[in-house]
């Protein structure tokens, strides 16, 4: 039996899947072929029919048993949600949303896969749709809705298995973020439950990151804790010097705990001893500023990469994620057997109301 995850899991993978000819709304055209699927594999000249339900039918049609009617009509495959009783007015993950985007007679004109629920807010994946509107396009895209929403068609999933998208209240919840999730909205962020956040300090040229004044200042006044990162590609005592003084530059005095992250792949030649050159490098030049320091990392770099002195007498952020990571929160990957471990990111697939697109989450172990 498949699980609301499963779903989600293939429809994630389809994302940026675009119809050929673009416009044609044609089956036989169709990249992926989710027209082709419905047809049994034998389209028709005359199959143009928008592909939102095909996309939607092939996802299911990937498990078996299939948990859905086949079916490229909207108004069909809603009113078997209907008529056996599996028809919600509020969603979940794994859900099928039914949208109306038009004034004619029928009751709904387009579907999707709801991927999360934020609030008033869902997050949908959806087939023959576009980014930028509310009207029908020609790729598999995700996206954010709030309105047109007729209902919700629930399959009979695995519910023991639901997927979990935020960790227990236990932990400390928080993100970290850079200027690739541009203009953030922290009031929604906040209400959305996050904690804590970790700000991209400096670019590649050292400069500092252009949203990080503002999401710094948001943090700020929403008094949301903050510590910042720096991304790594030093491959010299000198380069290390040169990021660690883009930092403090960028901070202008400010103190707060700073992140080493330390992952490119350029440096995994200089091995244990490199790294932790590199590494130490950076930290005193912060030391020597007062700031702290700590090292972010994922779990191939702190078994192959950290030095047993870095290990002992650093504290780690560090990366580990489902290998199907569709922005899911499970407990049993945290890293374990690590001394100084300080904040797990569990995601880099995360979703949260106030921010468009992926986001990295994570929780705070200290």
């Amino acid at each position: 039996m498949p699980k609301a995850e499963d779903i989600l899991r293939i429809a994630s993978g389809e994302v940026g899947t675009t119809e050929y000819p673009p416009n044609s709304n044609n089956v036989e055209y169709n990249t992926a072929f989710y027209g082709h699927a419905v047809r049994d594999g034998s389209p028709k000249s005359t199959d143009k029919y928008p592909w939102c339900c095909a996309f939607v039918w092939w996802v299911f049609s990937q498990f078996s048993p299939c948990l859905i009617k086949k079916t490229a009509s909207c108004m069909t495959l809603g009113q078997w949600f209907k008529d056996n009783g599996k028809w919600s007015s509020t969603p979940q993950p794994g859900d099928v949303v039914f949208f109306k985007f038009d004034t004619n007679n029928r009751w709904t004109n387009h579907v999707g896969i709801v991927k999360s629920v934020r609030g008033n807010e869902i997050e949908t994946i959806e087939g023959n749709t576009s980014v930028n509107s509310n009207d029908n396009g020609g790729a598999v895209m995700i996206r954010k809705r709030s309105s047109n929403i007729v209902g919700y068609g629930r399959p009979a999933y695995d519910t023991a298995s639901k997927p979990v998208l935020r960790p227990p209240k236990k932990y400390k919840f928080g993100m970290d973020v850079s200027s690739y999730q541009g203009v953030i909205d922290f009031d929604k962020v906040k209400n959305d439950g996050i904690q804590f956040a970790i700000l991209r300090s400096t670019c590649k040229d050292q400069s500092a990151d252009p949203y990080f004044e503002r999401n710094l200042s948001e943090c700020l006044r929403l008094k949301i804790p903050v510590s910042v990162y720096k991304y790594s590609r030093a491959l010299t005592i000198d380069q290390a010097r040169a990021e660690a003084q883009g930092v403090i530059k960028t901070l202008k005095g400010r103190k707060m705990l700073v992140w080493y992250d330390l992952e490119d792949k350029t440096q995994t030649p200089l091995g244990k001893m490199g790294i932790q050159i590199i590494a130490n490098t950076f930290m005193t030049e912060l030391f020597n500023a007062g700031i702290a320091c700590g090292i972010y990392c994922n779990m191939t770099w702190y078994n192959n990469l950290m030095s047993d002195y870095l290990k002992n007498n650093v504290a780690f952020w560090i990366a580990r994620y489902k290998k199907d990571d569709i922005g899911t929160f499970d407990e049993s990957h945290k890293p374990t057997g690590i001394k100084n471990l300080y904040g797990w990111q569990y995601t880099s697939k995360g979703s949260l109301s106030g921010i468009t697109g992926n986001v990295d989450l994570d929780i705070n172990l200290m």
